[in-house]
């Protein structure tokens, strides 16, 4: 609800929230920085909402560029002091403008495609403004580092939910058993944004809060990681993708708020994802014989994916095959040689199961085997449009989304003895309103972002929030105001 601040002029929105218990008994009343700092959030898409309204309601002028300026009118709405902009960052007819708003503003916020953050930071740079986004600092990124503390300002990256508030609850736990002498042997992270259990209802168990070309190229990514002091890598070779070695979880503990139908999954599946070898040297974990940062998928996921990858549909190349009006069913056939009445008998023969083996279950209702169009740019294009256009791949009205992140640290202590530590994160969707994934990516960017213009946060040069003078505050405020929180637990031995 909405309350004036006597004598200020200024006008506050009080954030209700759950506690872990899902009782609405908790409030947040943001503070206003002592002067109007301007904010430029450039892109307007699914997780933006809450960042925005969070800067906006503690007193900062919000200008959001998007290319469609309809999506940015439609964020910022009901909101004081934000402005619109229609803007395309990647076309250069706008760089003129897009420099002038970078000029206006005290800090810029990239959440387009992050291909396109250095060339905005680079913007920052020359125009002495502080940057922010919540991806990964690439390479490119980093060697900007000097640039930005020659200026006095920051570059602060790595701050949403996976990177960040993985990064921040697992620095809890390494800076603690640091400081009492103690080294970290094993370290096991995984996040995953699934639908919640109550809302799990189509046969892939997942829907898409992100862009499914990305979602589905990540089966063709390469992993890296290190196991029992070990450098692997996962790749597209046969039998070593991310998705041909997957592990189920069944340790993920439910400490969110309590479910209101279904049950909590008895086991997500697991697997590496990115480069997780560079972290030993960012976390300073130079004992650690397995390190491991990948993704949570519902049972099913993998299989299912590997099997899509394994009949060739997620070739980016091959154009011809896709041309005319060719149906998914004839599309399938030419590749297996056979007619497409025969496509489904011939698909599970090629994948060597049953034609009443779940999979063949789950291709069949995605509309592999059907009369369906496939005319795209290309086999990736074409099935990405079958998931794109069926409506149980999106969060209908009054369903919620979940993040569930589990860390696992296996810890050697000063005094020789063994212990296990998990970290776990559970949060849901609100019913009618901001997803989890866009509370959890832009909320703690927003924090962030209004502790560096109000002088709260004093580091310069190119970051992420891994000491405790960054995380340490970001969490606290996630917990107290929004009761994102994460449960520890200790049991001793490996």
């Amino acid at each position: 609800f909405n309350v004036w601040q006597a004598g200020t002029g200024l006008h506050f929105h009080i954030w209700c929230v759950r506690d872990s218990e899902g009782h609405q008994d908790r409030t947040y009343t943001p503070q206003p920085p002592t002067t109007m700092s301007k904010v430029l959030i450039l892109g307007a898409g699914l997780v933006a909402g809450p960042g925005v309204k969070y800067l906006a309601e503690t007193g900062h002028e919000v200008t959001v560029a998007s290319r469609t300026v309809a999506r940015a009118e439609k964020l910022i709405e009901g909101l004081a002091k934000c402005t619109a902009v229609g803007l395309d960052v990647g076309d250069p007819a706008d760089a003129g403008r897009l420099e002038e708003l970078i000029a206006a503003t005290d800090i810029v916020v990239s959440l387009v495609p992050w291909t396109m953050h250095t060339p905005i930071a680079e913007l920052a740079v020359k125009l002495k403004k502080h940057f922010a986004s919540t991806s990964y600092i690439s390479d490119a990124m980093d060697a900007l580092d000097g640039a930005f503390k020659t200026n006095s300002k920051i570059c602060f990256n790595e701050c949403g939910v996976d990177p960040g508030l993985d990064h921040m609850s697992a620095c809890v736990v390494f800076d603690d058993v640091k400081s009492k002498g103690g080294k970290i042997k094993s370290f096991l992270s995984y996040c995953g944004g699934l639908p919640c259990p109550d809302d799990n209802n189509n046969p892939f168990g997942y829907k898409f809060s992100w862009s499914p070309r990305g979602v589905l190229l990540a089966a063709v990514r390469e992993a890296f990681y290190i196991e029992d002091g070990v450098e692997k890598k996962m790749d597209t070779t046969p039998g070593n993708g991310i998705y041909d070695k997957f592990i189920l979880d069944s340790t993920v503990p439910n400490v969110g708020a309590p479910l209101e139908k279904a049950t909590w999954p008895e086991a997500f599946e697991s697997h590496p994802n990115g480069n997780s070898t560079k972290f030993k040297a960012i976390y300073d974990l130079p004992d650690c014989d397995t390190l491991i940062r990948g993704t949570y998928r519902s049972a099913g996921w993998c299989d299912a994916m590997r099997s899509i990858k394994a009949l060739g549909l997620l070739n980016q190349d091959d154009c011809a095959a896709t041309a005319g009006g060719i149906t998914f069913a004839a599309l399938l056939a030419a590749d297996l040689g056979c007619d497409a009445k025969g496509v489904k008998a011939a698909t599970a023969a090629k994948l060597a199961i049953g034609e009443d083996d779940v999979i063949i279950g789950r291709l069949e209702w995605l509309g592999l085997f059907s009369d369906k169009d496939a005319t795209a740019p290309t086999k990736l294009d074409a099935v990405c449009r079958l998931f794109q256009e069926n409506p149980k791949f999106y969060y209908a009205e009054g369903e919620r989304d979940m993040i569930a992140m589990h860390h696992t640290f296996k810890i050697l202590n000063a005094d020789g003895s063994k212990e296990t530590r998990t970290s776990s994160l559970v949060d849901y969707g609100i019913k009618g309103g901001d997803t989890s994934m866009a509370r959890t990516v832009t909320l703690p960017l927003a924090i962030a972002i209004r502790k560096i213009l109000a002088g709260e946060i004093k580091n310069t040069g190119v970051c992420r929030p891994t000491s405790a003078d960054l995380y340490v505050p970001i969490l606290k405020e996630m917990e107290d105001s929004f009761g994102i929180k994460f449960t520890e637990k200790t049991t001793a031995g490996w």
